[in-house]
């Protein structure tokens, strides 16, 4: 079975959640049941860069960041975009307050 990455933008939340499967219809169905909303409000697009994660189902920082997302600092909370970010681990991302004061601790 051939599984591909599908991306569905939460307007409300402000947030995207990406997802893995065959189909669109599936994708919508998994982020449907996930997110407690109808099948038909759901729309999905397809993200081939992250195909490559479906078996682990995590997609490193620097590749969300380097695709225009935006993550939360692990310290603060503040949003950081790629430009701005400190990338310690897979998961973990700094703003630039935050890694100053990091990089001064050590």
């Amino acid at each position: 079975m051939n599984i591909k990455a599908y991306v569905w933008d939460d307007e409300y939340q402000g947030e995207s959640h990406v997802v893995w499967a065959a189909t669109p219809g599936k994708a919508k169905a998994l982020l449907a049941a996930e997110h407690d909303r109808e099948f038909t409000e759901m729309r999905v697009s397809r993200v081939p860069w992250a195909d490559k994660y479906g078996d682990s189902k995590r997609i490193p920082a620097k590749e969300l960041l380097s695709h225009g997302w935006w993550l939360y600092c692990s310290n603060c909370g503040t949003q950081v975009y790629d430009d701005e970010a400190t990338v310690l681990t897979e998961e973990t991302v700094l703003c630039a307050e935050c890694a100053k004061d990091w990089s001064e601790e050590k």
